[in-house]
């Protein structure tokens, strides 16, 4: 069982929980006064704790003495840019995506993206709905990536960022060293190939693209290979979005993090 805590409580010996925090591990886990939990601020902080007792609905922890750590971020920082899928898919790619050391989820809209949201400055991407509600789908898609986080032990908690055109994307492809496309295209080369070169040239940054269903268009493929980004395939199957966002990531992982 793990605690998340906010970065300035962690020099404090003793340390109350937030409400929601404080409700799960009393009345969801029933933690019990000497039982011991487990404390990340999702900043690379990890510690142990004893479990005191509630305090006006707070529950109140004791750090354990030598068993603060610090985890560095991962020498190979990837994020992953994501059209957003139909349905629930994005949940489950989101919590995946925690588990296989993305540091960063990007929410993307394209030409073929069905579900609409506005974009963070109030400009509608093709339904009308507000920025209040994009933003409300952003608080529960980073809601899931803390959850994850606390389920799979790692120190450093993705950030879901605010939804972006693949314009806004394109635009700003040169924060990384290295940008992967998973395309259909035929002048997509093999992905392990790819990633070989990028490793053997250090790339430290690297962005994975995922496309909707039906691939993106020509146009924006075309874009994106003008701004640097490579075209890479996952072989010959055809696969399901949130099938390739996890293969993607899965080997990036591998190579770069294993």
């Amino acid at each position: 069982m793990r605690c998340l805590i906010d970065a300035s409580q962690w020099a404090a010996d003793e340390i109350e929980l937030a409400p929601d925090e404080s409700h799960h591990l009393v009345q969801v886990l029933r933690v019990r006064a000497g039982e011991q939990v487990g404390l990340f601020t999702g900043q690379g902080h990890t510690a142990q704790a004893t479990f005191i007792a509630v305090r006006q609905k707070r529950a109140l922890v004791r750090i354990l003495p030598a068993t603060r750590h610090m985890t560095p971020l991962p020498a190979v920082t990837v994020t992953l840019i994501q059209a957003i899928p139909k349905h629930a898919l994005m949940d489950g790619i989101i919590q995946k995506a925690v588990e296989l050391g993305a540091q960063a989820i990007q929410p993307l809209i394209t030409e073929r993206v069905i579900i609409r949201l506005s974009t963070g400055d109030g400009r509608s991407t093709g339904d009308g709905q507000s920025a209040g509600a994009a933003e409300q789908r952003r608080g529960r898609w980073q809601k899931i990536a803390q959850e994850a986080t606390r389920q799979c032990g790692v120190a450093w908690m993705p950030s879901v960022l605010p939804v972006r055109s693949l314009p806004e994307i394109t635009a700003d492809l040169a924060r990384f060293d290295l940008c992967l496309v998973g395309s259909l295209h035929a002048g997509a080369r093999a992905f392990r190939e790819t990633v070989t070169k990028a490793s053997v040239h250090a790339a430290r940054s690297i962005a994975l693209i995922i496309g909707p269903e039906g691939d993106l268009t020509e146009k924006e493929t075309t874009a994106l290979r003008d701004a640097g980004a490579h075209l890479v395939s996952f072989g010959n199957a055809v696969f399901r979005v949130e099938t390739a966002a996890l293969y993607g990531l899965s080997l990036l992982h591998y190579e770069f993090q294993a």
